[in-house]
């Protein structure tokens, strides 16, 4: 329309700043991007429809370890597998119709009619809480290419839900980095990872989403500490990266759920919940799947499925 003003940006950066993508740029990986000029808000990949806007802002803020403030990390999902509400893993709102998560959560699974997402959920045991939550069934799963099931590398799938995902107080998506300079700057910064995972290796699962703020690790120092546990021979893909420290770990339960750092009061998510060894081990870092490294790859699948 004579509203509309178009140009080719990165993908990210077109849904970042509130575009519509509509094709590939000849030659390039860039897309045309297209604004209405009424359109104010920074939208998700459907600006005309979209209910999702300003990515990577909190619903609440707790401040510290330990249980997280209802509606706090408006990004995490529940992964649940039909008809019982069986946990599977947890999950992050990347677009109004996807969901991040690691290809080892639903390699299992042949069809996406068996699974659901449940996006603003707090403590599971509760049937009355001040955000309820809402639910979307999968209608696609799509893991990486290359995934291996026995070394985890490249350990990241999509999952799509039939309905647009509608945004809420504690509903939001998480911000993607977009490039390797952002990335770099965010390692440096305040990360955190949530989910309902067991707090300790021996303890029970969290019925209330829980936080823990990570350190992360050189990839030469994660290195040689997971050579310690797998032999000299491993090496570490430079599409993986590590976090945590003593007591700050991720641990079972806590798979495919986001590593997420902050830059400027908005939320990035750095990584993947992959594998580990035991929980919070010294010297014995967790072991994250790097979301930058897949932004291609991500932003192609969600570009290519819009219908």
């Amino acid at each position: 329309s004579q509203d509309d003003h178009c140009e080719c940006l990165e993908y990210w950066d077109c849904i970042f700043k509130g575009g519509q993508p509509f094709a590939y740029c000849d030659y390039t990986q860039k897309v045309l991007c297209c604004f209405a000029k009424s359109n104010n808000e920074v939208a998700g990949i459907l600006p005309k429809n979209s209910k999702l806007t300003s990515c990577g802002r909190k619903g609440a803020d707790s401040g510290k370890d330990g249980d997280s403030e209802p509606g706090e990390w408006a990004w995490h999902v529940a992964i649940l597998e039909k008809p019982l509400d069986l946990y599977v893993c947890g999950g992050s709102l990347v677009d109004e119709y996807w969901i991040l998560t690691a290809a080892h959560c639903v390699d299992d699974y042949s069809s996406a009619k068996f699974l659901k997402i449940r996006v603003g959920e707090h403590d599971v045991s509760s049937t009355v809480e001040q955000h309820p939550y809402d639910e979307y069934d999968a209608s696609r799963i799509v893991l990486h290419p290359s995934f291996n099931n026995e070394t985890l590398e490249n350990d990241i799938a999509l999952v799509r839900v039939s309905l647009a995902v509608r945004k809420k107080p504690h509903i939001n998506i998480i911000c993607l980095p977009q490039t390797k300079t952002e990335e770099n700057e965010l390692l440096s910064s305040s990360c955190y990872i949530t989910g309902w995972g067991r707090r300790t290796e021996t303890s029970n699962h969290s019925f209330v989403l829980k936080e823990v703020n990570v350190p992360i690790w050189r990839q030469d120092r994660c290195e040689s500490s997971l050579q310690l546990q797998f032999g000299t021979e491993f090496v570490l893909p430079s599409s993986s990266l590590c976090a945590g420290a003593e007591g700050r770990d991720a641990c079972d339960g806590d798979g495919g759920g986001p590593l997420v750092c902050n830059k400027n009061s908005v939320w990035y998510q750095l990584g993947v919940i992959s594998f580990g060894i035991g929980c919070g081990r010294k010297n014995t870092p967790g072991v994250y799947t790097r979301v930058q490294s897949f932004s291609s790859w991500i932003h192609e699948t969600v570009f290519n499925n819009l219908g």
